[in-house]
């Protein structure tokens, strides 16, 4: 492939020239490629294991924008400030010690400073 890729203009390496010049070879050339087969059990698995990441990652988004829209009902001020960092585990920790605004208001200032340190 490198040799014939060496007959094509150009000295950028891009996704797109790389398959204009497969597709030219498997053409004109069909003896010089050879396929490849990949054992059935690992690509019947990655489909599968892409889709139980995509599902992870849309629960994940789902469960933290669920998050924000109960802060934005409940303490709209604690959201602008929790919000963007929600993923933190330390902001976590705080709404799990701290469930309402009664409870943080409860606290000291500095019993809550205590117990994580600043984002």
């Amino acid at each position: 492939m490198r040799r014939i890729a060496d007959l094509h203009a150009g000295e950028a390496k891009t996704d797109a020239r790389d398959a204009a010049i497969i597709a030219e070879a498997a053409g004109s050339n069909p003896h010089t490629l050879r396929s490849l087969r990949l054992a059935d059990e690992p690509l019947a698995e990655l489909p599968m294991l892409c889709g139980f990441d995509d599902d992870l990652a849309a629960q994940i988004t789902q469960t933290s924008n669920g998050i924000r829209g109960l802060l934005t009902q409940i303490h709209p001020a604690l959201e602008r400030v929790l919000g963007p960092r929600l993923e933190h585990p330390a902001v976590l920790d705080l709404l799990e010690r701290y469930p309402s605004p009664a409870a943080l208001t409860a606290t000291s200032e500095k019993t809550v400073s205590g117990s994580w340190r600043p984002l």
